[in-house]
């Protein structure tokens, strides 16, 4: 087998085998056929290319040419909606991300998903082939397969296991082998540098240095990784409260909104019994940071125990008391649903409260995920239900955790801030202003889809308020409460259940698609005060409280069932039109055309820096060499490298022989002032390499004499000089040792 060929092997191997660690992200594992397929055309088409001695800069061409090829077939077979291929395949990217974005681990199927997996181990084969085999750095080998076992070591927040770090050593430890096996191959037993090609035959001994120190490498550490404590890192969603034992990590609740909403059966996951009747929003998790990336889990003081504190912002217990019994199915969370507000709570197991938003969450760290599939529990609530007429006159107040709840980023987009000024323009009150945004929302203007366009944060709240106004749960509550904030009215976003469907008397059944998120905003007198911006096709009619009593009756006319008109409600204050900026930005199919042409610079500079990089390395190495600084030995074998490197630039063969063999084939080359020079230099390393001392006596002048040397040696047409220094051939050769 050639050397390179051995390479080529080990690298496709170790892709193959990084293959596996990204399994626990995704619930489809047919990405791994169509990757398979791809890494094994891309290794083959390498090894041809490598075994026709074609240069190290058509070779990575070809390789990117292959990729896109199969990328393109592979996402052809995705059924489109008749756009062009290229344009498909940025879209599948696009839907891709957004699911990775809304999906928690594993996730549910997605071709945009798979695609993104088959792309990115392809990429990682032919960076893994350029370090390991153009490049000449085996070492560097396990950086492109360390990135794809990163994602999911980082990113699950649970350990990936055993297997997937064996994928990663294993890999890299074959691409160790294989090269000391060509190395061994060529081991001189102490002939001249420039003589060794061809001399020995590989040996047991890359085998053996492999069983008796690499593999015992391996246990010792996957021994110790299973004895060594882990480390707990804090960050967003972190939850942590006195004599718990350390922080717990919660997951995003909205992760699992647009999964339970698209899933194809609408199974039950609960009931619920109550002593008063009216079905009851059961919420679960509470989302009070707002900035650039979105809605999300702020650091939360957990208390132990199932009686909670006071009302926030609520003075006594106000209001009509309840009871319900709730019994959960089939369905896991670490979070507890409760109507809100929970004043005591009968539940088995270890629980813990979060004072300021009174959201319950298991303490048990094993099977936390699973704390209340199966379970049957008593809550004892309030009903926060403020007057209709009161509540219009009410101004916001501060909570306990106003420095989180009524921040407003500073990076808030001007278009998003001039939208909120148009509805909320001729509100008085701060009520007022929080009804009309409802108003807003719900009307006629706006389509409930579980497709909106693709992006996170800011970008998704554009495009749903000011693009194509399409959008679910999620995108209604987030943009309410972010308009609310705006306004100066703290909000927070919560998630858990829509009340469901009444099966008799004061019994309800809930499934998986009433899974919901809605807004709440912060008075003073009544504190934390659900409104409802998502449509009535979907929630029914909106909170009695958040409607004037002049518009209550049309608003009761419409229950769950019932869509809402497709013509512009006259009775809306809200603007006919938002703010359009960006909107004359937008292509044809809906994408912004902005998005395009980054697309399109970003792959023309990756492009101009592929194509760039061989010089430039080529160019440092020649700048490292010629320093002359260093012992006088190194001062000239660099010397000697570079000039070797120079005529395989060219285009040359560098020639068999003793250094002073070699000094006077090339020698015969130039002129005679280049010549001597170049015999000059031909002596200077034989001296270093086996006289007992080098004088540094004229080695000042070598780097001169070097570049005069290159001159002479650099051909007459003006093409072949170019390409030594685009794609100087040196790079991806492997010198003689």
């Amino acid at each position: 087998m050639r050397s390179s060929d051995r390479l080529i092997l080990a690298s496709t191997v170790a892709v193959l085998l990084i293959s596996f660690t990204p399994q626990p992200l995704t619930s489809d594992s047919s990405y791994l056929g169509q990757a398979w397929l791809l890494v094994i055309v891309l290794a083959a088409v390498t090894t041809g290319l490598r075994r026709a001695r074609l240069t190290a800069g058509f070779v990575f061409a070809t390789q990117v040419a292959v990729l896109t090829a199969l990328l393109f077939v592979f996402s052809s077979l995705v059924p489109g909606r008749g756009e062009p291929w290229y344009e498909h395949y940025l879209q599948l990217w696009g839907q891709g991300i957004e699911h990775m974005q809304t999906q928690a681990a594993p996730m549910t199927p997605d071709a945009g998903v798979k695609i993104i997996f088959v792309s990115v181990l392809g990429v990682i084969f032919i960076v893994t082939d350029l370090l390991v085999s153009a490049l000449e750095r085996p070492a560097w080998g396990i950086a492109p397969p360390a990135a794809a076992f990163a994602v999911p070591a980082i990113g699950l927040g649970i350990d990936t296991g055993l297997m997937a770090f064996w994928c990663l050593a294993l890999g890299y430890l074959g691409i160790l082998i294989a090269d000391g096996s060509n190395r061994t191959a060529r081991w001189t037993r102490g002939l001249s540098r420039d003589s060794a090609d061809g001399f020995g035959t590989a040996t047991p001994v890359v085998w053996r240095a492999a069983g008796l120190i690499g593999v015992p490498a391996l246990l010792a550490t996957a021994v110790l990784g299973l004895a060594l404590p882990t480390l707990a890192l804090p960050g967003p969603g972190i939850g942590s409260g006195s004599g718990r034992g350390g922080a717990l990590q919660l997951t995003d609740p909205t992760l699992d909104l647009r999964r339970n909403l698209n899933q194809a059966e609408d199974t039950v996951v609960m009931t619920y019994t109550s002593d008063r009747p009216g079905g009851l929003y059961l919420r679960m998790a509470s989302l009070p940071q707002f900035d650039a990336s979105g809605w999300r889990n702020v650091q939360m003081r957990l208390e132990s125990g199932t009686r909670l504190p006071q009302i926030p912002g609520v003075g006594g217990d106000s209001g009509e008391r309840r009871e319900t019994t709730i019994s959960v199915g089939n369905f896991g969370s670490e979070y507890l649903p409760l109507p809100y507000a929970p004043r005591q709570v009968d539940v088995a197991g270890d629980w813990a409260y979060d004072p300021n938003s009174l959201v319950m969450i298991s303490g048990d760290r094993s099977g936390r995920d699973d704390a209340i599939r199966d379970l049957t529990y008593r809550v004892e609530s309030v009903d926060i239900e403020p007057d209709p007429s009161a509540l219009t006159r009410a101004v916001a107040g501060t909570p306990a955790d106003s420095n989180t709840t009524a921040e407003v980023p500073t990076d808030l987009p001007e278009d998003l801030r001039q939208l909120t000024r148009q509805v909320t323009k001729g509100a008085d009150t701060d009520a007022e202003k929080a009804i009309a945004i409802q108003k807003f929302l719900r009307s006629s203007k706006f389509t409930y889809s579980t497709e909106p366009l693709p992006g996170s944060g800011y970008r998704a709240l554009e495009n749903f308020l000011l693009r194509d106004r399409r959008g679910y749960c999620e995108q209604f509550a987030a943009s309410m409460a972010m308009m609310a904030r705006e306004v100066g009215i703290p909000t927070r976003v919560a998630v858990g259940f829509l009340p469901g469907k009444r099966v008799k008397d004061n019994t309800w059944e809930v499934s998986i698609r009433d899974m919901h998120a809605w807004p709440e905003l912060f008075f003073a007198g009544y504190g934390w005060v659900r409104f409802e911006p998502t449509p009535a096709a979907q929630t029914g009619t909106p909170p009695a409280w958040t409607v004037p009593r002049a518009e209550s009756s049309t608003e009761e006319s419409l229950n769950p069932t019932e869509q809402p008109s497709s013509e512009p409600s006259s009775e809306t204050s809200a603007p006919s039109a938002g703010p359009t900026a960006g909107a004359d930005d937008t292509s044809a199919d809906g994408g912004p055309r902005w998005q395009q042409r980054l697309v399109g610079t970003g792959i023309g500079l990756f492009v101009l820096l592929v194509m760039a990089a061989p010089a430039t390395i080529r160019f440092r190495r020649r700048s490292a060499r010629l320093t002359g600084e260093g012992e006088p030995a190194e001062i000239v074998e660099d010397v000697w490298a570079e000039l070797r490197d120079t005529v395989i630039d060219y285009g040359g063969r560098w020639p068999n022989g003793s250094p002073r063999t070699i000094g006077s084939s090339l020698g015969s080359r130039l002129e005679p002032s280049d010549s001597a020079a170049m015999s000059q230099v031909a002596l200077l390393v034989e001296r270093g390499r086996y006289a007992r001392t080098l004088e540094p006596d004229g080695l000042g002048e070598l780097p001169a004499m070097t570049q005069r040397i290159r001159r002479g040696l650099a051909p007459d047409s003006r093409l072949r000089r170019l390409r030594a220094v685009i794609v100087p051939k040196s790079l991806f050769t492997r010198r003689k040792i």
